[in-house]
């Protein structure tokens, strides 16, 4: 006998038939049958009469009804009690994620962080570059990530990847198959990248600069993954981080020769911010499940935790 074939009997109870009942249980008449035989068999005893004016309750039928609506009742009671508990236990952690650095990290690390920590709900907000810096030092969020080059007087913070950036080429532009591409190699062309308020539309704009021209951008979009698809359609050479496409797509992933253009992602919080309990775990976890091991940086000191 469990509390679910219990329900099941009080909602034959309530409806008067075996086929309402199951409409309303979302079961199989067949399955609902089998249900109340099994507990009857269970008990040793018959819970309703079977006769051609329907199902009628017996003595033993009528004794179970009394009883099981107390104990269903009693069961709700304490299973809305343990909720409300596990609830009240919930930590909540609002972190800042520029566009694409989700993708860059994996999905597969933050579930990984949900079931390691299930008591931690994380509640991330994507924004583009210089917003998500904004909303880390406005307290919106509770911890960011940031791309570089960023105010670094103004944050703690922890290097957690290094990405490259490629051109990406449609393998039908006379580009596609360089081993290398420099900057002037892009002068002429149609340029597909981040808008105005990414770290990555900055730094190319300031690379082409140096290199004596201005780029002709004809697409701007926050989205990352529509930089790649613009490319494949031969929009233009895209300029992003690569998402690992299979050697079939239309596209290549073609790295620059100036090694010093990447898109740099950081682990930041305010300035002397107060790192409480829910912050260090996240940030541990972040730090032991990523390669990166770096001297550039100052995010976690012991004696700001709380």
């Amino acid at each position: 006998m469990d509390i679910k074939t219990l329900r099941y009997f009080l909602q034959i109870c309530e409806d008067g038939s075996f086929s309402k009942a199951s409409k309303n249980l979302y079961i199989s008449q067949q399955g609902l049958s089998k249900s109340i035989s099994n507990l009857e068999k269970e008990i040793g005893v018959p819970l309703f009469n079977r006769t051609s004016n329907g199902n009628q309750l017996t003595e033993y039928g009528e004794y179970l009804k009394n009883k099981a609506s107390t104990i269903v009742y009693q069961f709700d009671i304490l299973t809305e009690g343990i909720e409300e508990i596990k609830q009240k236990n919930k930590k909540f952690l609002n972190i800042g994620v520029p566009f694409g650095v989700i993708n860059a990290l994996s999905l597969d690390l933050i579930n990984e962080f949900n079931k390691v920590y299930p008591d931690i709900i994380l509640n991330i907000k994507e924004y583009t570059d210089s917003k998500c810096e904004e909303a880390v030092l406005n307290g919106d969020v509770d911890l960011g990530f940031a791309i570089a080059y960023f105010d670094k007087e103004k944050f703690d913070y922890q290097v957690v990847k290094y990405e490259k950036i490629y051109a990406i080429i449609n393998k039908k532009h006379p580009l596609a198959n360089r081993e290398y591409i420099d900057f002037s190699d892009l002068k002429d062309e149609k340029i597909i990248i981040n808008g105005t308020q990414s770290k990555i539309h900055h730094n190319f704009i300031i690379k082409c600069l140096e290199n004596g021209f201005n780029p002709n951008i004809i697409i701007q979009t926050d989205e990352m993954i529509l930089v790649t698809d613009f490319s494949k359609r031969n929009e233009g050479i895209g300029i992003s981080i690569n998402f690992s496409h299979t050697p079939t797509c239309k596209i290549n992933y073609v790295p620059f020769r100036d090694d010093s253009f990447t898109w740099d992602i950081y682990m930041v919080t305010k300035k002397d911010a107060i790192i409480n309990s829910t912050m260090k775990k996240f940030m541990d976890f972040i730090n032991e499940n990523t390669s990166i091991h770096s001297d550039d940086s100052n995010l976690l000191d012991e004696n700001k935790l709380v």
